[in-house]
């Protein structure tokens, strides 16, 4: 493998910041306990250098499935032949994740993030028969909270050759990562891992080491600065962008909306789950993954009618002398997975579960569905009291009243309710029942995006089903957030904004179900089964 010449350098040295939960797993040593993250050395929570890489060359990449183009930067190995080929021009050094920008005089990060308070978020699958939950399906994953910061090293090692192309692309990449373009680390589907570039502190040089004076300049600590003005975006010559679609549902609740927090309270059991900002407050959460749950369980119901398919029902009793053991979970695991496949549709939209051997091509989905957060925003010293108790010892099992007053001035109360003895019709014992209903909390839109590249030649069928969908949301036929079953979740659209397929924020969906072939291609679809 030949080395890379280099008279140039192009150097980056920033801060990307978590606007959303990150999870970039580590090594798991019990696979009953949730998944870690990833620490290095000195048990620092961090995201190795390649995972960033990756993303990063991903982006670049674009809607083309080859790099050929991006060889020559990104480096390349051709199959079978492991002297061919070249490094890669970039340097991408690992990201320290910590709790400020600040940095010794070395550059290391004064207050790195260590991995042992971190919270675990779960999630189970529901069987599509039952409405329980499936066997063998409890998710646990260990986060990085929004509002953490990861340390940002890049370096393109360039020629005079190749020096304006990469100014070019080097500046298009910092300006996807300003835009929050480009996901790090796992689900970024359900929300997860969306980072921007800070705009402060950030340094971009460019290091000359043609000259004595550039060598003088680098070797005193004052190289020159990357002008963005000096770049010419055209000469980039990047692969054609993936095209996307973008929807944006403004909405109200009529109803508590929440996800269940993970935790208890000290004097309400159930709270609704929360994202921290900064130091001194806090904002109520719809998590990614539970709006896409909802919407995919929709989803399946809308094609599986369309279609006449029934889901595959569970194995509620087991054979004889094999209601125990792997046999058992494995039946049940293959069962919920089973109503899983069989939606096309479905599956290329919200994704397909790995099973060996493949039965779909999809993998991950072409939906991303970002989390929603409220606009509503609580003080950090009220939810801790909320949280932990009042640190009064005579107020320990009841609220302060200035507490309940500050929740109620934002729209959250807290409501009881009592099981029922089935035999006396009086309260059960020691089963009372608290919650921290959010009824008068405002929020921000939900925001969609759609991979329209992925999903190739099955656009018209997806977008349709998408659709019929977001028909159904804003028709209030679709709850949102937990114990729906309770009378929480109805939410009601006040509009739906899109931007993409030759769509505008004036398009209508109405307009949008009768755009192109859209209608015609799921009346095919839908009707090939029957």
């Amino acid at each position: 493998m030949t080395g890379r010449p280099m008279d140039r350098r192009l150097r980056v040295r920033g801060w990307l910041r978590t606007q959303t939960p990150l999870h970039v797993g580590g090594v798991a040593l019990d696979p009953a306990e949730a998944l870690p993250v990833a620490v290095d050395g000195q048990d620092r929570v961090y995201v190795p250098g390649t995972s960033l890489a990756g993303v990063l060359r991903d982006w670049m990449r674009g809607a083309d499935p080859e790099t050929s183009l991006l060889d020559d930067m990104w480096g390349y190995i051709r199959d079978g032949e492991p002297d061919s080929g070249q490094a890669s021009r970039i340097v991408v050094r690992d990201a320290v994740v910590t709790t400020t920008t600040g940095t010794d005089g070395d550059g290391i990060p004064n207050e790195p993030l260590r991995p042992h308070a971190l919270p675990v978020v779960h999630g189970v699958g529901i069987d599509r028969v039952t409405g329980a939950a499936a066997s063998a399906f409890l998710y646990a994953r260990t986060i990085v909270p929004a509002g953490h910061f990861l340390s940002f090293d890049l370096d393109v090692e360039t020629t005079g050759h190749t020096l304006d192309r990469d100014r070019a692309r080097l500046h298009a990449l910092l300006a996807a990562l300003k835009a929050e373009e480009i996901g790090v680390g796992a689900a970024n589907g359900r929300g997860l891992g969306v980072v921007t570039l800070m705009a402060s502190p950030l340094d971009v040089h460019e290091h000359d080491f043609t000259g004595r004076a550039g060598l003088l300049a680098f070797l005193g600590g004052e190289p020159e600065v990357f002008e963005e003005s000096r770049v010419d975006a055209g000469a980039a010559a990047l692969p054609a962008r993936r095209e996307t679609l973008t929807v944006q549902l403004r909405w109200k609740p009529d109803a508590p909306v929440m996800v269940r927090a993970a935790g208890e309270g000290a004097a309400i059991k159930t709270l609704p789950l929360t994202t921290r900002l900064g130091s001194d407050m806090l904002k109520l959460t719809l998590s990614g993954g539970s709006i896409k749950g909802a919407l995919r369980s929709h989803a399946e119901l809308i094609e599986r009618t369309a279609r006449g398919l029934d889901a595959p029902r569970p194995p509620i009793e087991d054979a004889a002398g094999d209601t125990a053991g792997d046999a058992a979970a494995r039946r049940h695991a293959e069962a919920f997975l089973e109503q899983l496949d069989g939606l096309d549709a479905v599956c290329v939209l919200f994704g397909a579960a790995r099973r060996e051997p493949s039965t779909h091509p999809w993998g991950a989905g072409a939906l991303t569905v970002h989390e929603c957060v409220s606009e509503t925003v609580v003080p950090s010293e009220v939810w801790d009291v909320v949280v932990n108790g009042a640190p009064d010892p005579d107020d320990a099992k009841d609220l302060p009243p200035s507490i309940r007053d500050a929740l109620a001035a934002r729209g959250l109360d807290q409501a009881d309710h009592v099981a029922i003895d089935r035999w006396t019709g009086g309260a059960a014992d020691h089963l009372l029942f608290s919650v921290l209903e959010p009824h008068g909390v405002d929020w921000e839109p939900i925001r969609l995006t759609v991979d329209l590249t992925r999903l190739g030649g099955h656009r018209n069928v997806a977008l349709a089903l998408l659709l019929l969908v977001l028909r159904d949301l804003e028709q209030r036929r679709v709850p949102l957030g937990g114990m729906v079953n309770r009378g929480f979740g109805d939410v009601a659209i006040e509009s739906i904004e899109f931007s993409g397929n030759g769509w505008t924020s004036r398009t209508t969906l109405e307009d949008a179900l009768r755009h192109g072939d859209i209608a015609a291609a799921w009346r095919e679809y839908a009707g090939g089964a029957r």
